[in-house]
């Protein structure tokens, strides 16, 4: 792509971010939960949350800004996927990358091992953690505007025994391999956050394994745990 069509293709994205900042939305659905300290005991505690299934993906972004204004889809997609490749190139090299409009990212690290004298830990003992994200002040204003309602539909966790969630998954591993949290979320019907609690709790209780990573966990039965008596 040559300069005079990157220029051309920054010229028309400004034009539409200046466009999406002036138009109207819908409102933020929520809902309240219960907090998760509070079971078991006589007090009950509750929190807002915002009520969502939708995670937008790249095409549809693309099909939203294309519908907006003269640049095609591939244009578009194109422009977005050179975006997260410049942003992961930028903070692979330890650079902070503001983007207008969104926010200001940066890379966290960490210490595989405690230290205790910065004189014997070599870069070997230091590893990724995470990325830190902070909203631009324009989308948090823009957000703060933002109508809210309560949601209608109501998406809170199924209430399982123990013993029924064990069924579940006994009936589950018979036809599947591994587990995602995903797919832990609907086959017990749990929110995100009460189906990552049920799960830690499994692996600590010595039921479910982790065979991948902590940030993308994959889960199979730990001692054949879930496995049918007579194939034990």
């Amino acid at each position: 792509m040559n300069r005079s069509k990157h220029l051309n293709l920054y010229i028309k994205m400004t034009i539409f971010v200046h466009h999406l900042k002036n138009q109207e939305t819908m409102s933020i659905e929520y809902d309240f939960y219960r907090n998760p300290n509070s079971q078991g005991t006589n007090k009950k505690r509750y929190h807002a949350r915002v009520v969502s299934s939708n995670c937008i993906s790249t095409h549809e972004l693309a099909k939203e800004i294309q519908n907006e204004c003269s640049l095609t889809i591939a244009d578009v997609k194109a422009v977005l996927i050179a975006l997260g490749g410049k942003l992961a190139k930028h903070l692979g090299e330890g650079d902070k990358v503001h983007i207008e409009g969104i926010g200001h990212f940066q890379v966290n690290l960490r210490c595989k091992e405690e230290v205790r004298t910065t004189r014997a830990v070599r870069s070997e003992n230091i590893e990724f953690k995470s990325v830190s994200y902070r909203a631009d002040n324009d989308l948090k204003k823009h957000l703060r505007m933002q109508k809210i309602q309560r949601s209608k539909t109501k998406i809170h966790s199924a209430t399982l025994t123990e013993a029924e969630i064990d069924q579940m998954l006994m009936d589950y591993f018979k036809t599947h391999d591994t587990l995602t949290r995903r797919q832990f979320e609907v086959l017990c019907t749990q929110v995100k956050s009460t189906a990552h609690r049920i799960l830690q709790q499994l692996v600590k209780d010595g039921k479910l394994r982790n065979v991948a990573t902590a940030h993308s966990p994959v889960y199979m039965p730990a001692n054949d745990y879930y496995q049918p008596v007579a194939e034990k």
